[in-house]
């Protein structure tokens, strides 16, 4: 069994590729709606848990699992370090799938690269205008303890859970943009002059998780950005093609 740690779209063209192949495979993802974006297929089983290091161990041998290939988001670092650490006491093979980062050619005047959100949210206190939110919901509680929640603009997954936790923060539904990428560079733009931004915030989760289209945008309307940079992770055996990674697990299974 492979066990693929997955909630991107990275993950969900590596387990598209793989149960082409007949591999039998198991899916995690963090949220029900992740993993309602994985296509249902007889030899793919799919759930929905946040596991930590002691369940990822327990779960691993009910399951018989061979190998892990963790194709988890670039800044889902807790989830890389249990699956990691849950290999190593199993000792079953780990492989990462890491996207590239954005290659922003002519960019760097307009971005204000920091580490973290908490620096973010920091940053932005001490700035003024309106601010595009695109970060996601999960840390939103950063933003909205420490800037006016008049300024921020926050653009996430129409749920009722994230729904929910935008307005039990404070924030107004016109300040909502409850809205599923991917977004264009012409709907940025859009976005950007309909709510008067200033700031854009984003992270760094490479051109297929719209970033260049984010600062394109953002070099067209003359709105800064601000870099959330990706946390260093010291992974063993990544690959960045699905090619590469094939190969690999063809070797492995």
């Amino acid at each position: 069994m492979i066990f693929i740690i997955s909630g991107t779209q990275d993950g969900r063209e590596l387990v598209k590729q793989l149960a082409a192949k007949g591999y039998p495979l198991i899916v995690s993802t963090a949220t029900a709606y992740g993993a309602s974006l994985v296509e249902n297929r007889d030899n793919c089983q799919v759930f929905h848990q946040r596991l930590n290091r002691e369940q990822l161990i327990t779960f691993m041998n009910q399951h018989k699992v061979k190998l892990v290939i963790d194709a988890t988001h670039p800044y889902a670092v807790e989830v890389s370090l249990n699956a990691m650490e849950a290999c190593e006491h199993l000792q079953i093979p780990y492989i990462r799938f890491e996207r590239s980062q954005t290659n922003d050619p002519g960019y760097q005047d307009i971005v204000y690269p920091v580490n973290g959100y908490e620096e973010a949210a920091k940053y932005l206190s001490n700035t003024q205008g309106n601010i595009l939110l695109t970060t996601g919901s999960k840390t939103l509680e950063i933003f909205t303890s420490t800037i006016d929640k008049h300024r921020i603009f926050a653009r996430v997954l129409p749920t009722c859970d994230v729904l929910g936790k935008c307005e039990n923060l404070g924030l107004q539904p016109s300040n909502i943009i409850a809205m599923q990428g991917p977004f264009s560079k012409n709907m940025n733009t859009e976005m950007m002059k309909k709510y008067n931004i200033q700031i854009l915030v984003t992270k760094d989760s490479g051109d297929i998780g719209g970033t260049l289209d984010k600062l394109e945008a953002a070099h067209e309307m003359g709105v800064s950005v601000v870099m959330i940079m990706r946390p260093s992770m010291a992974y063993p055996n990544v690959y960045r093609s699905f090619s590469h990674i094939m190969d690999k697990v063809s070797e492995i299974v």
